[in-house]
């Protein structure tokens, strides 16, 4: 089967086209990666390529509690200590930056949570102190955009000291990258908004920047225009996430991921695939058979699996022999100890 033939990823080898998605699963207290996930990260090491959990750039991106932070020293060392046990058990593994913008509160730094504008999200989020309703975002003048750029840059310099593989920028699911590209929640006037071409400068600066620690096809990013998370949307998406992914072409980046939730009657690797140059990845619901299908058909290159590894350490092996995967359990994605997560 296509799913398990190697595949080179730029320069990584692959020995199999599965990838480990991005899951948060809220158990790194104080920012910190915790014993537990040395432990849940290298058990799964048999996936082509692990994307981290969503991993915030600065004190102001985290969104949830418990997520880790890769932008001190102390939290740089934490995720070495897990880079170091996938690269022992054979894996390779790539940080996922991202930053939460508005979708943040101040009960977590003490901040108001940054945004391109000031469109509060719809429903509530839940901080240390309860769940409470989101707050008007504080918004960059045109200058001060350059120290959100920055604190990638500087998060990708640590993940490069922590040894990962690579670096995938966190675009999707309504995060900062994903406010500043989509016309719901990007309404500035200046040289980061107004038609597509400006609202997708603030992505491509900030891979400039990232380009500084890391080679262009050691980057990745991510998009989900099928999401509609906490009111994110664009009056263009097909026209605004082709544009997009035709720059990150020529900017000659190693992989797109792309969240393959509907939009309409189409799936977003249908009208990206012909954007891109590069490797794409898909996820959202792939199982074994859908998997070996949009590969067979040259739909994708690579398919991310997401709530299947919670469970099943060992999905590689499991899906190679066609054999019953052990059931995902939702009570424990976002709370709970070792069970769950590496039991």
């Amino acid at each position: 089967m296509k799913l398990f033939e190697p595949y080179l990823l730029g320069d990584l080898q692959l020995p199999n086209r599965i990838v480990m998605a991005p899951m948060t699963r809220n158990r790194s207290p104080g920012q910190i990666q915790s014993d537990w996930a040395v432990e849940h990260y290298s058990l799964r090491a048999t996936a082509g390529l692990i994307l981290s959990e969503s991993t915030q750039v600065s004190a102001r991106a985290q969104g949830s509690a418990d997520t880790p932070g890769l932008y001190n020293q102390a939290q740089a060392t934490a995720w070495k200590n897990v880079v170091e046990a996938v690269h022992d058990a054979g894996g390779r593994i790539v940080a996922q930056l991202g930053h939460a913008g508005r979708l943040s509160h101040s009960d977590y730094h003490g901040q108001k949570p940054a945004a391109p504008s000031p469109v509060i999200p719809e429903g509530f989020v839940r901080t240390p102190l309860g769940t409470k309703n989101y707050e008007d975002p504080w918004v960059p003048a045109t200058a001060e955009v350059a120290a959100l750029v920055e604190e990638f840059a500087l998060a990708a310099k640590w993940a490069r000291w922590a040894g990962f593989d690579g670096v995938e920028l966190h675009g999707a699911h309504g995060f900062l990258l994903d406010q500043f590209l989509q016309s719901a929640t990007n309404r500035r006037t200046d040289r980061y908004g107004g038609d597509a071409a400006g609202r997708r400068t603030f992505a491509l600066e900030v891979l400039q920047a990232v380009m500084a620690h890391f080679p262009g096809h050691r980057i990745g990013y991510t998009v989900s225009p099928g999401g509609n998370h906490k009111g994110i949307g664009d009056s263009d998406p097909i026209g605004t996430f082709t544009g997009l992914a035709r720059a990150l072409s020529q900017a000659r980046i190693g992989w797109l991921h792309v969240a393959d939730l509907p939009l309409g009657e189409l799936k977003p690797s249908e009208f990206l695939r012909g954007e891109f140059q590069g490797t794409l990845i898909v996820s959202e619901g792939y199982t074994r058979d859908s998997a070996q299908e949009i590969l067979e058909h040259n739909g994708a290159d690579l398919v991310a699996f997401g709530k299947a590894f919670t469970a099943n350490p060992d999905l590689v092996d499991l899906l190679r022999r066609g054999d019953r995967l052990e059931l995902h359990d939702p009570k424990t994605f976002y709370a709970g100890g070792k069970t769950g997560y590496i039991e």
